[in-house]
């Protein structure tokens, strides 16, 4: 590493607390923070190369979206992954994701899904990192046209908690193969106009993954 980028931060100075908590995030949901492990502000800010304020505020952040654990005399842990959370957390998306694609569907147009079947085309090579980012990209594919803005930002949040579960799901288990397959048909329902059928297909396509998630977490 030459000198230029030793002193060079690597984090910004705009909206430095956003920037912090987006990278921290990354990071956790990656596995490169493992479950458990104690985050040094101080660590993490001279390695940034910022104050500790900016570090302290995202931890915080990540705190409410349930990633990190804050205590007075411990400081910040990365927050476990619990069996109980996975299984509260598939429910919501059962509860949510079926409701959005119904509403979705009929106000989608044929560059909805060609975007859609687009990213399932890349999902197909991609390394895990980015077999994540497009999951969630596909979904949000689907739903948008329902034009439910603020359901989607509770969504994404889910999605966000529970991603670090489903590396390991479909890492451990034939889960991307399976899940390429389900995306598949779930798009073809939507095409078709099949409301039923494509909400049924989510349905039993979040389902799969809750059950999964009991062999593996």
């Amino acid at each position: 590493m030459d000198s230029h980028s030793m002193n060079k931060p690597l984090i910004e100075k705009n909206t430095v607390a956003d920037q912090v908590c987006v990278e921290l995030r990354r990071r956790i949901v990656a596995g490169e923070y493992e479950s458990g492990m104690r985050l040094r502000q101080e660590e993490i800010a001279a390695e940034l190369g910022i104050s500790r304020s900016p570090v302290r505020e995202a931890l915080r952040q990540l705190e409410a979206e349930g990633l990190v654990t804050l205590t007075s005399q411990k400081g910040a842990k990365v927050a476990p992954i619990l069996a109980e959370e996975i299984t509260e957390l598939f429910e919501l998306r059962l509860l949510i994701e079926p409701h959005l694609l119904a509403l979705a569907i009929p106000a989608s147009t044929e560059s909805d899904f060609e975007a859609a079947e687009k990213t399932i085309s890349e999902m197909k090579n991609a390394d895990m990192s980015q077999w994540s980012k497009l999951n969630w990209q596909l979904h949000l594919q689907l739903y948008q046209p329902a034009q439910r803005p603020t359901t989607l930002g509770k969504l994404e949040r889910i999605h966000q908690t529970i991603d670090r579960y489903l590396r390991v799901q479909v890492t451990l288990t034939d889960g991307r193969e399976k899940a390429h397959e389900e995306h598949q048909a779930i798009l073809q329902a939507c095409r078709d106009r099949d409301t039923e059928l494509a909400t049924a297909m989510l349905r039993s396509h979040i389902l799969a993954a809750a059950r999964s998630s009991r062999g593996v977490s």
